[in-house]
Formats: structure tokens, C-alpha cells, sequence
């Protein structure tokens, strides 16, 4: 793996290899976040941005938080926290305003365009309705409540820096060598009934859910905007965890599908990724995933 530093200059820095690396990545959060070690020979220049590249291809780029030198017995060591691109929208905030038919031309003029960033695929059109941006709000927040609430998507920014508004490709992912591995069954997550609120004020309308669980009742009111469907869901997704080590680098993990063969248990197919960390040191490199249920898995024996 290649990693590179680019200075506030411009200039291309060659930052060799790291001592140590952890490179994270969470479903929930807007940025994948990275810390690594390197020896230096001399104070590095103030860098702004990070490349790192496996085979040639981009494996991470990130905005750098904070840039560190210590200088002990083993001489030189410089530590960098970097964060994706998102970093860039999360820590810019948007001019308070009202928007009518936002679209998402409207919005890369309004909340890319001043912070560097350019806008990829998406819906391009106008959209009937308002959009409304309050005072603090970062840009991120304001151009995910559009992508949420008027196209059905997540902004995230791809490997060529290029923010991008529609749903990602499904990447699937195998992983050969586990290393370690841990199931998580939590049955007091699974909801079975879900009763919503009608335009009568009463909770009389119910969602069934997994109708062999332990009776674990929710109620949603019609102010929520909650649909019980998605709180089921969500329930059976929470049921079920599978932590697994693997040898080598596995990224770009957004809308990934792994399938694993966990020796001594069996296979499991098509499992959203909700956790991932890439470790790099003395003893190799190796990728934590946070699996959710794919399909059903296949048993040993």
C-alpha cells in the first residue's frame, strides 16, 4: 500500500510506511475516520489531505484533523488523524434560509461549491416542496434531510472525491482467512407487534412481526412519522450480530454484501456491513467486520 501526503503547497509527499494503522468506518456515521503512526526523519511540512493506495487504486483519501510530532528515544514519530471528505460538509455550516422546489443543482451551489466539494450522480430535478435549513445546521445535515426526504438516499463521497446522492452499486465481499469470530444472538430486540396511530387519535392499526418471539409491543403515534414496518425491521436487524477477523484489507465497504465461512459454525451469505475496522502493524493487516443477518446461514456438519 502507497500512502501519500499533500501539503498545503501542493506538494506530493511520499510518507512511506506506517508504523501502525486503524482506518474505521460505521453505517451511522457520515465519515470513516484514520489514525496512523509513522517514523519520520524530519518535521514534515503542514499537510491537508491523505491518499492512501492499494494496487494503484484509491483505497482511502481524508481530510487531515490533526497532524502530530513527537520526538522520544526512537527519535521522530508523527501521528495523523484524517476523516473522508464528509469531514468537509459536516464542519461547514449552511446560511439559514427556506428553500422552495429545492433541487440538487440548487444545493452543490449552496453547500459543495464553497467547501471544494463537486456533486457526481443523482437526481438533478426540482423537487415540489420546501426545504428547511436552520440556523447551525452543517451542510451535511442539510443535504441528507434533502437525499432522505426527496430522493430516498444517503450522500456519501466516492473514492474519486466526487459527492454522490443516489444508492451505491451492492459490492460483494468473501473474505478466505478468519482469524477469530463471535455470534451475537439478542432475541429481546425482535419486535412483534407495532400498533400505529390513525387520523382518530386511536392505536388500532397492527403490524405483526415475528408472530414466534416473546410479546415485545411498540406504539406508533401519527406525529412520529415512524412507519412500524421499519421498527420491526429494524428489531430483527438488532437480533442478530456476527463479528469476524479477517487477513487482509477489505474497504470501500458502503452497500457491501459479505459472505463468510466461519470454521466450526458455517456459512454466512450476503450480510450488510454495519461496523468495519482496517488495522495495519508489526503482525499484518487484517479487517474487523460488524456483520448484520444475510441470508440464513449454512451450518457445519
Amino acid at each position: 500500500m502507497t500512502f501519500l501526503g499533500i501539503a498545503l503547497t501542493g506538494e506530493t509527499i511520499d510518507l512511506g510506511e506506517p508504523e501502525e494503522l486503524s482506518l474505521s468506518y460505521d453505517r451511522d456515521a457520515p465519515a470513516d475516520l484514520l489514525r496512523v503512526k509513522f517514523p519520520a526523519r524530519s518535521l514534515w511540512p503542514e499537510l491537508r489531505e491523505v491518499r492512501l493506495l492499494e494496487n494503484g487504486e484509491s483505497f482511502f483519501r481524508g481530510i487531515v484533523d490533526e497532524q502530530n510530532t513527537a520526538l522520544s528515544s526512537a527519535g521522530l514519530r508523527t501521528e495523523l488523524i484524517c476523516r473522508s471528505p464528509e469531514a468537509l460538509l459536516l464542519d461547514n455550516e449552511a446560511q439559514p434560509e427556506t428553500i422552495t422546489n429545492p433541487s440538487l443543482t440548487m444545493l452543490e451551489d449552496k453547500l459543495l461549491t464553497p467547501v471544494g466539494l463537486t456533486l457526481g450522480a443523482g437526481d438533478a430535478e426540482r423537487k415540489r416542496g420546501e426545504l428547511t435549513v436552520g440556523k447551525g445546521d452543517s451542510c451535511w445535515t442539510v443535504l441528507n434531510a434533502f437525499c432522505r426526504s426527496f430522493l430516498g438516499t444517503t450522500p456519501y463521497v466516492d473514492e474519486t472525491g466526487v459527492v454522490r446522492c443516489d444508492t451505491p452499486e451492492v459490492k460483494r465481499v468473501s473474505p478466505s482467512q478468519v482469524i477469530s469470530a463471535q455470534i451475537h444472538y439478542k432475541p429481546c430486540k425482535v419486535i412483534s407487534q407495532v400498533w400505529k396511530q390513525s387520523s382518530r387519535g386511536e392505536y388500532d392499526t397492527l403490524y405483526q412481526g415475528n408472530r414466534q418471539a416473546v410479546c415485545r409491543r411498540r406504539y406508533v403515534s401519527m406525529e412520529s412519522g415512524k412507519d412500524p414496518r421499519s421498527v420491526i425491521s429494524e428489531g430483527e436487524r438488532n437480533s442478530f450480530l456476527l463479528t469476524v477477523t479477517c487477513r487482509g484489507a477489505f474497504w470501500n465497504l458502503r452497500n457491501a454484501l459479505v459472505t463468510v465461512h466461519v470454521p466450526g459454525v458455517g456459512e454466512f451469505t450476503d450480510c450488510p456491513v454495519r461496523r468495519a475496522v482496517y488495522q495495519q502493524n508489526k503482525n499484518g493487516r487484517r479487517t474487523r467486520l460488524v456483520l448484520e443477518k444475510g441470508k440464513e446461514e449454512t451450518p457445519c456438519g
